[in-house]
C-alpha cells in the first residue's frame, strides 16, 4: 500500500478538492457524492466537472449519483454539477435527502467499490482519503445505498423552461 492509498487528515476545503478529482480520475464504473450542499469550495470546478462528465459518456453502464440535504445554494448560485445533471439526467443523478438517523452531515466521494475520500459530519476541517480499501468503501457504499433509497428528486433540481 502506498502512501497515498491511504491518507488522514486531509485538510477540508483543499487539498480535500485535490482529492476528490483524483479519487474520480480513477473511476471506471461509479462514482457516488454525499453533500450536505455541495460545497462550491470543493464539488463546483470545472476539472471534476469534465471528470465527472468523462465517466457518465463512457458506457451505458456507468453511473454518477448525487446526493444533496439542502439544494438552495445549487439553485440561487448555480453549479456545474447541476449543469452536468441536467445535461445527462440518465447517467448523473441528483437527489435531495431530509433528514435520516443514519447520516450525521458526513462528506462522502465513493469511487467503484475500492477509494473513498470522507469528512465526518462533525469535523469542519479533518477528512480522510483510502484510495485502496475495499472495507472503507462498502461501509460508506452500504450508508450511500440506505440513504439513496430515502432520497427524492427534487423539482428545483430540474431544468426550467423559459
Amino acid at each position: 500500500m502506498s502512501s497515498e492509498s491511504f491518507v488522514t487528515g486531509v485538510e477540508y476545503p483543499s487539498p480535500f478538492d485535490d482529492y476528490v478529482i483524483k479519487l474520480c480520475q480513477d473511476a471506471t464504473r461509479y462514482v457516488a457524492i454525499l453533500s450536505p450542499a455541495l460545497d462550491h469550495r470543493v464539488f463546483d470546478n470545472e476539472a471534476l466537472q469534465e471528470t465527472l462528465s468523462a465517466i457518465a459518456r463512457a458506457s451505458r453502464q456507468t453511473q454518477v449519483r448525487i446526493l444533496i440535504s439542502d439544494v438552495r445554494p445549487l439553485v440561487s448560485r448555480g453549479h456545474r454539477l447541476l449543469e452536468l445533471a441536467r445535461r445527462l439526467p440518465s447517467a448523473v443523478q441528483l437527489q435531495r435527502l431530509d433528514e435520516h438517523p443514519d447520516w450525521n452531515g458526513e462528506t462522502i466521494v465513493i469511487r467503484d467499490r475500492n477509494g473513498v475520500l470522507y469528512r465526518p459530519g462533525d469535523s469542519d476541517t479533518q477528512a480522510f482519503y483510502e484510495a485502496d480499501s475495499r472495507a472503507s468503501t462498502q461501509r460508506h457504499l452500504d450508508l450511500f445505498e440506505e440513504l439513496w433509497r430515502f432520497s427524492s428528486k427534487d423539482p428545483e433540481l430540474r431544468t426550467l423552461s423559459i
